[in-house]
């Protein structure tokens, strides 16, 4: 299903394209900044950490000395009651026997199965107040007098001032990010109003010009029209009354065009909008424009149908619908196949009524479902050389007027189906 907006909808929507697109651009790369820091702080912290588990091992290995064993002895002696007087407050610290016997745990419990090698690991902690900690550890070998390993000692530090920091960083990043969207937003409506806005008043001139030039056509067209019928009243050759039927015709045409041009300027000009919306038996609405072009489907005999409940009321704005329905009418009977069926459907789903306008025609190419709503435009492959190209750009004005949305299904030797959809009032 093709959908499709008005003019002015589509002005609205480029800018909001453009200011999305921006603000993607400029948090994109904010973004991408962001993580880069984070990493590194990320890094720095981590590095910061290790440097601190290496300074408390030194420490601790130069108040042992080089005689750890009898040092840990004197440790256990002197502090028999209290040894944990030997540890800073956050730190925890484990002697191990080079068999990885734990003999002395400063701290806290370790929970966590470590090997016992030398380097940084990550273990499970529980403290005295029996709260459990991930902390980052260290195992150092000790070495006696004769450089043998004689201790494994084992430091650490909660985890959990490193992720408070780095919760901190990422918190203040994020706000970042969506104070940078919200600025970027406010900047990219600005811009794109700034670029648009010359082509906008571009359109609305030449709009200007359109509807001028047409009310000036209207009056000398009227004055051809008015000579030709005073001439088809006389008695005249027949190839010159020929030829005269021939300019009524095309200015019968003009005359159409310049009035859908004024129709078309009206509506843009946003006097339709001023229009307010009315309770509507719809199934009544459907057919009484069905009966004005009965003259127009009978002598083809093409049926106009009604499949609408009785009772189906809704508040819309009556003279723009009408107008939007029957140029869909028109336009539908006029390429439907002689003979055929040409529906008018309506019902109520989820909220919105949706008006469908069904013909049984050659259908429409995938490449030109989104042309014919444009002004002028008048298929090639078209047999059907009347009009001029303006009905189906009115309707979509229309439809943007009241705040809905114009959609198409078409399939080429299956005919075509216009539905318009308004939200149900």
């Amino acid at each position: 299903m093709r959908s499709v907006k008005s003019e002015e909808l589509s002005f609205k929507n480029a800018r909001i394209r453009w200011t999305t697109f921006f603000t993607m651009v400029v948090v994109s790369i904010v973004s991408i900044l962001c993580v880069i820091v984070f990493f590194f702080a990320l890094r720095y912290e981590t590095k910061a950490s290790y440097a601190g588990l290496n300074q408390m091992a030194d420490r601790i290995a130069t108040r042992i000395g080089r005689a750890p064993l009898i040092t840990l002895e004197r440790i256990l002696r002197n502090y028999a009651e209290n040894p944990d007087l030997f540890t800073a407050e956050n730190e925890y610290m484990q002697f191990l026997s080079t068999s990885g016997e734990s003999i002395l745990q400063l701290g806290g419990k370790l929970i966590s199965v470590i090997p016992l090698k030398e380097g940084f690991a990550n273990g499970l902690v529980v403290d005295y107040s029996d709260r459990e900690s991930e902390y980052r550890l260290l195992t150092r070998a000790l070495t006696g007098l004769a450089g043998q390993s004689v201790l494994f000692m084992r430091v650490g530090k909660p985890v959990s001032e490193l992720s408070t920091i780095m919760r901190n960083l990422f918190w203040a990043l994020l706000s970042l990010v969506l104070l940078t969207a919200a600025i970027s937003w406010a900047i990219g409506l600005a811009l794109a109003g700034y670029v648009l806005n010359p082509l906008k008043e571009s359109y609305q001139r030449l709009q200007r010009f359109t509807a001028d030039a047409s009310h000036e056509l209207k009056t000398p067209l009227s004055i051809i029209r008015l000579s030709l019928d005073m001439l088809g009243e006389k008695e005249l050759d027949p190839e010159v009354s020929s030829k005269i039927g021939m300019i009524d015709t095309a200015t019968r045409n003009m005359q159409n065009l310049a009035n859908q041009l004024i129709t078309m300027a009206r509506i843009q000009g946003s006097q339709e909008s001023k229009i307010k919306a009315e309770q509507v038996n719809i199934k009544r609405l459907l057919e009484d424009i069905a009966l004005s072009y009965r003259p127009l489907s009978d002598p083809r005999g093409i049926k106009i149908e009604i499949e609408c409940e009785d009772d189906l009321l809704s508040s819309v704005m009556k003279e723009p619908l009408t107008t939007s329905l029957g140029n869909l009418l028109e336009n539908a009977i006029k390429f439907s196949y002689d003979g055929t069926r040409v529906v008018l459907k309506s019902f109520l789903r989820d909220g919105y009524l949706h008006i469908q306008v069904i013909d049984n025609g050659p259908g429409i190419e995938l490449e030109e479902r989104e042309k014919i709503f444009e002004r002028f435009y008048k298929s090639e492959k078209s047999h059907n050389s009347t009009g001029s190209g303006m009905g189906l750009a009115i309707v979509r004005e229309l439809v943007g007027t009241m705040k809905g949305e114009i959609n198409l299904v078409s399939e080429p030797g299956k005919g075509s189906t216009f539905e318009i959809k308004l939200r149900a009032g």
